[in-house]
């Protein structure tokens, strides 16, 4: 009896396991199925060669053309300075004074000298003057006429050195007084009024008006066809509106060890009016290239360490190419090699791509609308 039963409930389990697994895969197959992940939109633009120009803009400023250190011929403790750097001054305009006390009293001295020279030569002069009348009657000798000869040429000589150092005294009075050779502005003025300065010593620099130039440090190759004499665009950053054509006068021999740097020197027209010294200048210089594909940055990636960009292919679905960038400007890449004419590449949208994903294109760009012009 009881194994009758054990059977019963045996058969009872197996139809409700039974169920159970009925249940689960009538619900299984009732279940709707997970939406797709939809297709990423991005902006394409098709490939197109066109004649490349690269557009660069220097940042320099003006500078004198000439700049002239002014300093006293003669040592001495400087008395007056009346200028200070920014100044403007004129051609003639008196600038510093040394203490004249010390060099007057050396044009005296030297003037004393010269006055007791010459008496000494007028001396010496009669004695020669008396010897040359007793040689020829006998009452004198050879000996004695040569003596007075050779003293009165070296009292001649001495007041010659004399008079030269009088002379050297009566300047060095005259150039206490330090004036402006030219019209400028002052630059630099390492020195104050109390100092004792030496001959020569810079006292101040003066940069003339005359010619000035535009200044600018290049860091990199400089581009084809840029000489002197080449023209280059300018404009000034404090005034756009201004601009004028200037010449490039100068490109330096060889790379500056301090800044790694070349210097380019433009002079600036005539015509265009004054420029002040210090005001900022922009200029506009231009590349001619060979034909080239103008990207925007947003579609330039990275492939093993090198440029590459996403290309679409009749699928839509997108592959990594590598591609070889001539040069990078603002806003835009130029490509140089790595695409065809009609090539549809990826713009704007293709930070999350993988090879082989299929995408939807939102729309197409223009060259004419890739970044922006410098």
């Amino acid at each position: 009896m009881s194994v009758g039963l054990e059977a019963v409930a045996r058969l009872k389990l197996y139809h409700w396991a039974l169920a159970w697994l009925c249940g689960t895969l009538l619900l299984g197959c009732s279940a709707e199925l997970p939406p797709q992940k939809p297709a990423v939109r991005v902006l394409v633009q098709r490939v197109e060669q066109v004649p490349g120009v690269a557009q660069t803009v220097l940042t320099g400023d003006v500078q004198a053309r000439f700049v002239s250190d002014l300093a006293f011929p003669s040592a001495g403790k400087v008395t007056q300075l009346l200028v200070d750097v920014g100044d403007k001054v004129v051609v003639g305009q008196l600038l510093g004074r040394l203490d004249p006390l010390d060099l007057r009293a050396t044009l005296e001295t030297s003037t004393a000298q010269v006055q007791a020279l010459q008496a000494r030569v007028e001396l010496a002069r009669g004695d020669y003057a008396r010897q040359a009348r007793l040689l020829p009657q006998g009452y004198t000798n050879r000996n004695e006429y040569e003596r007075t000869e050779a003293a009165l040429k070296g009292a001649e000589a001495e007041l010659m050195t004399a008079i030269a150092r009088r002379q050297v005294a009566k300047d060095a009075v005259a150039d206490a007084d330090l004036r402006a050779l030219a019209d400028g502005v002052v630059v630099a003025r390492p020195v104050s009024a109390g100092e004792v300065v030496q001959a020569g010593q810079m006292v101040l620099s003066l940069a003339q008006d005359e010619a000035p130039e535009a200044v600018f440090d290049w860091y990199e190759a400089l581009p084809s066809g840029l000489e002197e004499g080449t023209s280059i665009a300018l404009s000034a950053l404090s005034e756009p509106g201004r601009e004028a054509v200037g010449q490039v006068r100068e490109i330096a021999p060889s790379v500056s060890a301090s800044s790694g740097t070349l210097r380019l020197r433009v002079s600036l027209p005539a015509e265009s009016g004054p420029w002040p010294l210090g005001s900022v200048v922009v200029a506009h210089l231009r590349e001619t290239l060979g034909s080239v594909v103008v990207l925007p940055w947003a579609s330039l990636s990275r492939h093993q360490g090198k440029p590459a960009v996403w290309r679409l292919d009749a699928e839509q679905r997108v592959t990594l190419v590598d591609v070889e960038v001539l040069r990078y400007e603002s806003g835009r890449v130029l490509v140089a090699a790595g695409l065809q004419d009609g090539d549809l590449v990826v713009a704007q949208g293709g930070q999350l791509l993988y090879p082989g994903q299929q995408v939807e294109v939102a729309g197409v760009l223009a060259v004419a609308d890739v970044g922006e012009q410098p």
